[in-house]
């Protein structure tokens, strides 16, 4: 790939995607006191919806506002912008169409839901939840797509390693949670108390290594190193 120099600007938004990815699940658990079954569920609480909607909000507007570098028509099919702009409104999507608001592990959000009292555009369809989720794994695999493809073109790059085992964690716990869906329609397993957190546990472990990812390719670790000199 043909060296090319990155805006400041792009650093910056890399670190800022990168604190979001790291701080997003642990926010939406301290804010409500209490682990849902999805991160998604937090929607349906009163100070932690805040949150998720900033946080998503900031996170789409951040990667449809990232260029990143130009594509290389010789190695590349699609470039950074592309797939970060694919990102950026499957974010949208997510916020705008929440998701069910049934099953979420919460007594209070139970009786939202019962009662029909949704905020926002909450709802208990299983249509609109099918739209939910596919968004949310388009947003989560296009980061991975970033972690594991992108960043890893400059051969010379000494975090390549990193930026590879990030994109394969974030893979690999989108497809656990596929698999984890399908043993659950089968009625497999679904008495343990892992059953009913695993999507926010695969959630979490896929926006961590992505944040982590970002944070080292926006040279987080070089602005630590200065500020400590």
């Amino acid at each position: 790939m043909v060296h090319q120099e990155l805006k400041n600007s792009d650093y910056r938004i890399r670190k800022l995607i990168g604190t979001l990815g790291l701080c997003l699940p642990f926010i939406l658990l301290i804010s409500k006191g209490e682990l849902l079954a999805s991160m998604s569920h937090y929607y349906y609480a009163t100070l932690s919806s805040l949150f998720f909607i900033i946080i998503l909000s900031a996170f789409a507007l951040f990667l449809i506002s990232y260029r990143g570098y130009k594509k290389d028509a010789t190695s590349e099919i699609i470039s950074d912008d592309i797939i970060t702009n694919i990102g950026g409104f499957a974010a949208l999507v997510v916020v705008f169409v929440p998701t069910c608001c049934t099953d979420s592990n919460s007594a209070i959000i139970d009786l939202i839901c019962k009662n029909e009292n949704y905020p926002l555009f909450g709802h208990k369809s299983a249509a609109t939840n099918a739209i939910h989720l596919i968004s949310a794994a388009i947003f989560i695999l296009s980061m991975g797509w970033m972690s594991k493809y992108k960043f890893t073109r400059n051969k010379d790059d000494v975090n390549n390693k990193l930026y590879n085992i990030c994109g394969n964690i974030v893979f690999i716990s989108v497809a656990l949670i596929l698999v984890m869906i399908i043993l659950e329609k089968l009625g497999v397993g679904t008495g343990s108390l892992f059953f009913k957190y695993y999507v926010f546990i695969f959630e979490t472990t896929a926006v961590i290594p992505f944040g982590i990812s970002w944070l080292v390719k926006g040279k987080a670790i070089d602005d630590v190193k200065s500020f400590l000199k």
